[in-house]
């Protein structure tokens, strides 16, 4: 009986340590028996395609999270990134080269925004709101309005090239976030990101180098959303500097429906994931309903807010 008690009390414990999956998937095979295409194996690929964008933003904005900060400019990184390395195309670079300065683009920002944060005292907020301001405008006077459209071939096979019957590009994601959850858990640098986020003074105590492990969770921040960028480019076959804008308040919302703390020191990189399917499929099934552009953003808040709510009620029953 006690080992029964025991198998049901360890079942019970990870249910909840990944509550925002099972919450994906109850929502999908709900909203699955009202929009039965949703069992469709071509649209569940779209469903996960579609799901990288806000899926890579959403890791990185949780990587800043975990510190206790925010980084709006995270979208603006997506656009300014992936432009930066069109450019230096067009102006002979490689491809392989300009994908690796879109990404260098990215943390270079990341950077930015960590050492004015960091030592100026400047909060996050301001300075990442104004950074997203900067780079938007930028984008704006070098493509003055205009989509940045007739990519390269080899730029754009990552979100063109399928194996089997599965795009690359779901792949590349799984890699990504693998590669960011053992970050996260198995080295000393990520480890700290926690520690920094649960109480800085006492790592300031212990000689962790606070202000650095603060500029690492920008750095990262902003090597993820050039990755967004980058992978949405290589899937639409453009850039604009409306480029993946709509992506900013989801980008928030999966961290926060996974469980991150937005006061730092709590989360599970996992579960973001999770959190950000559960948006992307609010999105489609908002526009699989049929609702008008003018109720659209209103219904997707409000079903984003639902699930924080439910996710926040969840949370104060069990104490996880």
């Amino acid at each position: 009986m006690k080992s029964a008690r025991y198998l049901f009390g360890a079942v019970r414990a990870k249910s909840m340590e990944y509550y925002t999956w099972l919450l994906f998937i109850g929502i999908y095979l709900a909203t699955g028996l009202f929009v039965p295409t949703l069992f469709i194996p071509a649209t569940f690929l779209n469903v996960l395609v579609q799901g990288t964008t806000v899926g890579l933003l959403s890791i990185g904005m949780a990587f800043v999270m975990l510190v206790g900060e925010i980084d709006l400019s995270v979208v603006a990184v997506a656009s300014f990134a992936p432009m930066a390395g069109i450019l230096a195309w067009e102006i002979g670079l490689p491809v392989p080269a300009a994908i690796l300065l879109t990404l260098l683009v990215g943390v270079g920002v990341g950077l930015f925004n960590g050492l004015l944060i960091t030592k100026l005292r400047i909060p996050s907020l301001v300075q990442t709101c104004a950074m997203w301001w900067m780079l938007a405008g930028i984008v704006l006077v070098a493509t003055r309005g205009m989509a940045k459209a007739g990519l390269p071939n080899s730029w754009m096979q990552l979100g063109r090239v399928f194996i089997g019957p599965i795009p690359l590009l779901v792949f590349f994601f799984i890699i990504v976030v693998s590669a960011a959850v053992i970050f996260a858990r198995r080295t000393v640098t990520g480890r700290r990101l926690y520690l920094v986020g649960g109480n800085s003074e006492a790592c300031s105590a212990m000689g962790i180098p606070v202000d650095r492990i603060r500029i690492i969770a920008f750095m990262t921040s902003g090597l993820f959303s050039a990755l967004a960028g980058y992978a949405l480019s290589a899937r639409m076959g453009f850039v604009s500097a409306r480029f993946a804008v709509e992506w900013l308040m989801p980008a928030i919302a999966a961290p926060v429906i996974a469980g991150l703390s937005l006061t730092g020191g709590r989360g599970n990189l996992i579960n973001v994931v999770a959190g950000a399917y559960l948006v992307q499929l609010i999105v489609i099934v908002v526009r699989a309903g049929g609702v008008s552009g003018y109720s659209y953003e209103f219904v997707q808040g409000l079903l984003v807010f639902i699930a924080i709510l439910v996710d926040t009620v969840r949370r104060r029953v069990t104490g996880l």
